[in-house]
């Protein structure tokens, strides 16, 4: 094996352990430098920020140029403008590393970048004789390299940032002096506003090449086309009948390549270790590249360990969500087989086509009768609204009741929230078409019902259930007027079936529109079946509104 095929090995062995792991086994290598700019750029930059600054010190004397103009690129801005603060933080690393390399910085760095930073941590001055004595020093002393050039911290730069910079000028002067003069000239007559934007330029088109397109091209990520249809998806799945690959023997169905985690993505896992030997470089590739287009759509900043990491688990997430759209049974050979021949931002826009979907139907609802009733939105069940409210986000998320939003994964999300959504529109139906609510409070809920801390605790699961059980009781009426505790007790034994709703209140649902809301209505008045059977009270029953008597 000649010295190249050696490195690649050694690389693709560094890239398989953990980043905490991966210093320690870089800098025990006999050629640790190589070993270090053999990374990419983004993988170098990740290594550092999961095994802590501190930890990886020892890594940035070894980065190439490109490697430390990207941790600057990744970090050292926030927006259209450079952050003092950040790029501050990396100059007093690369001191800490090695007191040559803030002067290696200064004279190899992207040039506008270096001269943007100097702009916003030092303020320069000039005293010769061709100068204009607007850009003399001030009347008291100030550090000088030659007499000519005089500096102190910039207004607002942290001081902390200045003797580390100091060094570097020191050091770059006694190596290059031109190159200090010429750096310094820059800095002194720099236009800050216009030359800001051509280093935000440079660097925009330097982390594009690297795959992080700006936030316009990025957020394409989330614009599913045609597949918002769901006749369109099962279109595209009916292309992959019949196809299958069969998964190599004895290959774990998590690779090291990428950072599969075979509980959260399973599908994908399994899809990805039947892949041909050959396509998993070129599939990891393309899903990295996925990863950092929903990092950069989330609007995060990439500086920041979390964005990735939520860049990596929505493009993972999307991307198991279209396989399972397009091989409803997940087996991994078939799944292999739509991977193998569909580019991976394309099997996503097809679970982003799900989820839009769905995020379509809660903007409809919520622009619809839960703005237009009194309340509406409001009165919601925490168990409903918090799925809508994630499923409303500008990047629509899988919200669980008393858990964190996360990224859809699985057909079972898509149900879940399918009845979220059936549910809330069924309650819609009932509470317009029905009882003909509108801008006005309902009568019956212009008094509190007992137990309700206000008008927002009262559910409109409860006013559905208590209409139910009004018709339950008879005399015609379907008004949700609060019920005494005998009253309860008669309607729980009309509408339960021991500890579960039975036919009749199955029945009744259909008569009041509510069918579509039926499975969340049951599971509602199941939690109460043994309160309101014995001796139902505003403090032990949420599911039916009663009057305290």
């Amino acid at each position: 094996m000649n010295r190249s095929a050696r490195l690649a090995a050694r690389r693709r062995q560094i890239l398989e352990l953990p980043r905490r792991a991966r210093v320690r086994a870089i800098l025990e290598s006999d050629r640790p430098r190589e070993l270090v700019r053999a990374l990419p750029a983004q993988e170098f930059f990740l290594t550092i920020a999961e095994a802590g600054l501190d930890e990886a010190l020892p890594l940035l004397p070894l980065a190439s140029r490109h490697q430390l103009d990207f941790l600057t690129d990744i970090d050292a801005w926030s927006g259209s403008e450079l952050d003092p603060e950040r790029m501050a933080r990396w100059i007093e690393a690369f001191a800490a590393a090695d007191p040559d390399l803030v002067a290696r910085w200064l004279r190899e760095g992207d040039e506008d970048t270096v001269v943007v930073a100097l702009a916003h941590l030092v303020r320069v001055y000039k005293l010769d004789a061709e100068t204009d004595p607007a850009f003399f020093p001030p009347e008291r002393p100030l550090p000088t390299l030659d007499g000519v050039y005089f500096l102190e911290p910039a207004p607002g730069a942290p001081p902390e940032v200045f003797p580390p910079l100091w060094e570097g000028l020191t050091r770059l002067r006694a190596a290059e002096p031109r190159v200090y003069e010429a750096l310094l000239e820059q800095v002194l007559w720099i236009i800050p506003a216009e030359r800001e934007e051509e280093a935000y330029r440079g660097r925009c088109s330097r982390l594009a090449e690297r795959g992080f397109p700006e936030f316009d091209e990025a957020v394409e990520v989330w614009v599913p086309g045609p597949e918002i249809r769901a006749e369109e998806r099962r279109r595209l799945a009916a292309r992959f009948e019949g196809r299958r690959l069969t998964p190599p023997a004895g290959r774990e169905p998590v690779t090291a390549l990428i950072p599969l985690d075979g509980s959260t993505t399973p599908v994908l896992a399994r899809a990805v270790a039947a892949l041909p030997p050959e396509r998993l470089e070129e599939t990891a590739t393309a899903i990295a590249a996925l990863a950092n287009r929903y990092a950069v759509a989330s609007l995060g900043h990439l500086g920041e360990l979390e964005t990735h990491r939520l860049g990596l688990e929505t493009a993972l997430s999307h991307l198991q969500l279209g396989l399972l759209e397009l091989v409803p049974d997940g087996d991994a050979g078939r799944a292999a087989a739509v991977l193998a021949e569909m580019h991976p931002r394309d099997i996503a826009r097809v679970g982003v086509g799900a989820v839009q979907e769905r995020a379509f139907r809660a903007r409809r609802l919520a622009d619809g009768w839960l703005s237009r009733v009194h309340r509406g939105r409001n009165r919601l069940d925490p168990e409903l609204d918090e799925p809508l409210t994630a499923l409303l986000l500008p990047r629509p998320l899988f919200g669980e009741f008393g858990g964190s939003p996360r990224p859809f994964r699985t057909r079972e999300d898509l149900e879940a929230v399918d009845l979220v959504l059936d549910t809330v529109t069924a309650l819609g139906e009932f509470l317009e078409g029905v009882l003909g609510a509108g801008e006005e409070e309902l009568p019956e809920l212009i008094r509190l019902p007992a137990g309700r801390i206000g008008p927002d605790a009262v559910e409109w699961s409860a006013v559905a259930l208590t209409a139910v059980a009004r018709r339950v009781l008879g005399g015609g009426s379907v008004r949700p007027r609060p019920l005494s505790a005998g009253e309860a007790r008669r309607a729980a034994a009309a509408l339960l079936d021991g500890d579960r709703p039975g036919p009749v209140f199955f029945r009744v649902l259909d008569e009041l529109r509510l069918g579509p809301a039926a499975l969340y209505l049951a599971r509602r008045l199941g939690d109460d079946a043994d309160a309101l059977r014995t001796a139902p009270s505003p403090r032990g029953v949420r599911s039916i509104l009663l009057t305290g008597r």
